[in-house]
């Protein structure tokens, strides 16, 4: 299934996790940004997101990346002002399905999209736990938004599915 990109318009609705200028340090020798701050500038939103939901606050559980899915559309050069926007599009009860996209506000075109599956970890036992309550409603409500913006599934190419919990004898 080939994933749906938005217009930029669709993606100006969502909430900027952040806007930054790209530094002389993000070029590397093709005199564009390199692949590992498209990376960077995605995981700090992720973690922006992460501690919106109570991740912080709350201890002894964290979503752990299972599986990212990166399309570049455009390059991004330095001095070039960017902003990220994440979307959730679905979550089990262990585990978030989301996108977030790297807009190059300087051209005014969407430079690439991060799509997402990380699954809740209970920190203690390194194992796929439920999502807490509190995460749980600060997710849906987060679909909920995304969804009446027009954003979905469809968006991507990755699916949510049950995680398989190990068995031991």
């Amino acid at each position: 299934m080939a994933a749906v990109k938005p217009e930029l318009a669709e993606v100006l609705a969502v909430r900027a996790a952040f806007t930054r200028v790209i530094p002389p340090e993000f070029e590397d020798s093709n005199g564009h940004m390199n692949v590992m701050h498209y990376f960077r500038l995605h995981g700090e939103a992720m973690w922006q997101m992460h501690h919106r939901m109570g991740y912080g606050l709350m201890g002894g559980a964290g979503l752990f990346a299972s599986e990212q899915h990166l399309t570049y559309f455009r390059e991004v050069l330095v001095g070039h002002e960017v902003s990220v926007h994440v979307c959730d599009l679905g979550r089990t009860d262990k585990a978030v399905h989301g996108i977030s996209y790297l807009v190059n506000r300087t051209i005014g075109e969407i430079a690439n999209s991060f799509e997402f599956l990380s699954v809740n970890v209970d920190l203690a036992s390194r194992r796929p736990a439920a999502l807490p309550d509190q995460v749980a409603e600060v997710l849906d409500e987060s679909i909920a938004r995304t969804r009446a913006l027009g954003f979905g599934p469809e968006h991507g190419v990755l699916e949510l599915r049950p995680v398989a919990t190990p068995v031991h004898d």
